[in-house]
């Protein structure tokens, strides 16, 4: 099956990219745009650059259009796995025309060719990957761009050393989460990770996926906990890093208790690792896994995303 052939070898995809390092004080600020897999990329480096202390604004973005306040003195750095996505080609047009600084991260497609016609910057990464699935790739190229090369080997060493014991993980978790819904739960350190989760659970076990965010869902999701109807269909999933807010991590606990008090019996994980990096990665693995795993007890060819595909034709008609 491709699908795991292309999930067993995700650390192999942590590779360094020979490029010009960035340095993000000569900008005023930085945007990532980019949708679906290449989107997350965006959301992962934005949380490493702001967790190095970067002194500028960092955005993702998804979407059509450039805040306003994005101007010529901003770096705008633009992946799309096929180059064809049409919301990163509008806001790379808009780009252009704004006169940013833009550097494009793609497999080729109209991203390519745009760059190569008006002289910008390009990192190509390998083709004939689903995006989802070339996930390691372009968070190594735009992770090389700003000089974290270090980083990324140190990552694919350790997914490599503990592949085994996430795969074994993954599988209990999955036989545990299947036949539920599946309610992610998450800390601002691991929230790009429980979208990963969501979007994997989404695309690959062909299932519906939630997520909310600590303290914020301490404001208003926990009240949704009172109906037993609807939270006995859902699982509970708790993702936590040892840097984020020790308020924030003693919200954790009191979620997890609030849970247990109600007869459920969340599923707790923090990454194992020696930095945050590292830690990310782990758990961003263990959520591959899952909804490979997912997909199998299920029946569904975790490749197909016929709904998708569907609205793409829709779409260009």
């Amino acid at each position: 099956m491709k699908a795991q052939e292309w999930i067993e070898r995700l650390p192999e995809q942590f590779v360094v990219y020979e490029t010009t390092p960035i340095s993000p004080s000569a900008y005023k600020g930085i945007a990532f745009i980019g949708m679906g897999g290449s989107g997350i990329v965006g959301d992962v480096i934005k949380l490493f650059l702001e967790k190095d202390g970067v002194a500028v604004p960092v955005l993702s973005l998804r979407g059509y259009e450039l805040p306003p306040y994005v101007r010529e003195d901003w770096l705008l750095v633009a992946i799309s796995y096929s180059g064809n996505t049409e919301e990163t080609l509008s806001v790379v047009d808009e780009g252009i025309k704004r006169g940013l600084k833009i550097v494009c991260v793609s497999s080729g497609g109209k991203l390519k060719e745009i760059a190569q016609r008006e002289g910008l910057d390009f990192v190509a990464v390998p083709s004939n990957y689903a995006p989802r699935y070339a996930f390691g790739f372009m968070l190594s190229a735009v992770m090389s761009l700003f000089g974290k090369k270090d980083t990324i080997e140190r990552i694919r060493k350790h997914l490599e050393e503990n592949k085994g014991e996430i795969k074994e993980t993954a599988y209990r978790i999955a036989q545990v989460i299947q036949n539920y819904i599946p309610i992610v739960y998450s800390t601002p350190l691991t929230e790009p990770i429980a979208f990963r989760w969501k979007t994997q659970i989404n695309e690959n076990s062909k299932t519906l996926c939630y997520i909310a965010t600590l303290p914020e869902l301490h404001h208003n999701e926990v009240a949704g906990l009172d109906n037993p109807i609807t939270r006995n269909l859902c699982h509970f999933i708790i993702l936590w890093d040892p840097e984020d807010h020790p308020r924030v991590k003693k919200r954790v606990q009191i979620t997890e208790g609030l849970l247990k008090e109600l007869g459920l019996v969340p599923i707790v994980l923090q990454g194992k690792g020696a930095t945050l990096e590292e830690r990310f990665l782990y758990l961003a693995y263990l959520g591959d896994w899952v909804s490979l795993y997912l997909a199998e007890f299920y029946g569904y060819d975790p490749l197909p995303v016929r709904v998708i595909d569907r609205i793409k034709k829709t779409l260009n008609e």
